[in-house]
């Protein structure tokens, strides 16, 4: 009896089991893991992404303004170098000129003799002897430009390659040949840099001085100005360097010196 009710037992138990429904298969290769669990990014870690991008924009803008700068200084010193060849050129074509008008006049006061009738061949090389004595000035004249031309040159070009102190025997040599030349002002601006870059600071200090006052109406001296205030400001004499910079701007509104010199006053401002 108890062999039957155990036989029973064991064959519903393996009824009931197999007949258990099973749970779903989740196909889970459908959903990406990555996907799946990537958290959601936050409003904080975006606000801080933007303003990272912002600042990079910021220092590149500045990078590019300061290029800007560069060449703008660059523009305005050749437009000087052009204007120094177009005074030059013009001088030439005066000369030219002038040596023209005095040679056709000879000639009208030549003829008069020449219409007597008592006049001879023998006043023919009369007449062209005294047409040899205008034009001797002029290549004296210009032999002079181009001697001053040169040495001007020479004496920028032995500061540009480094020899500060023979470009400063060079530009107060050329000073003391042409104290009025038409490069003067430009050598003296040069002299007065070629002592700052030899940090002889109150060598500098005078030349720029001298700059200011020989040459009041150069176009070097704005920059000599600018250079007199960058001077103050490395001796750390903020109020006359403040001095320096606010005439700049105040006198010279628009060209590339005012516009340094406002940034300079802008940085002693923020430094206060």
């Amino acid at each position: 009896m108890k062999l039957r009710l155990l036989l029973l037992l064991s064959i519903s138990g393996s009824v009931f089991a197999q007949r258990m429904p099973l749970p779903p298969v989740v196909d889970n290769a459908a959903y990406p893991a990555a996907v799946a669990n990537a958290p959601k990014p936050s409003a904080a870690s975006t606000l801080y992404e933007i303003l990272g991008r912002v600042e990079q924009l910021q220092v590149e803008v500045q990078q590019l303004r300061g290029q800007v700068e560069e060449q703008a200084y660059t523009i305005t010193e050749l437009k000087k170098r052009q204007n120094t060849i177009y005074s030059d050129l013009d001088q030439r074509l005066q000369a030219v000129e002038s040596a023209g008008v005095g040679a056709q006049s000879i000639p009208e006061t030549a003829t008069e003799p020449a219409a007597t009738p008592q006049s001879t061949p023998a006043v023919a090389p009369v007449i062209q002897q005294p047409q040899l004595v205008p034009s001797k000035p002029e290549p004296v004249k210009q032999a002079s430009i181009e001697s001053e031309k040169q040495r001007y040159q020479q004496a920028y070009e032995t500061l540009k390659n480094g020899h500060y102190s023979n470009a400063i025997s060079e530009f107060k040599q050329f000073l003391t040949d042409y104290p009025a030349g038409e490069y003067s002002d430009n050598a003296q601006y040069w002299l007065g840099e070629a002592y700052k870059v030899s940090r002889e600071v109150s060598l500098s200090r005078e030349a720029f001085n001298k700059l200011i006052s020989n040459y009041p109406n150069s176009p070097k001296v704005r920059d000599g100005l600018l250079k007199l205030g960058y001077i103050e400001l490395e001796q750390n004499n903020i109020a006359k360097a403040r001095e320096y910079f606010t005439r700049i701007t105040a006198t010279y509104p628009g060209t590339t010196a005012a516009h340094l010199a406002a940034k300079k006053l802008q940085q002693l401002n923020n430094n206060q």
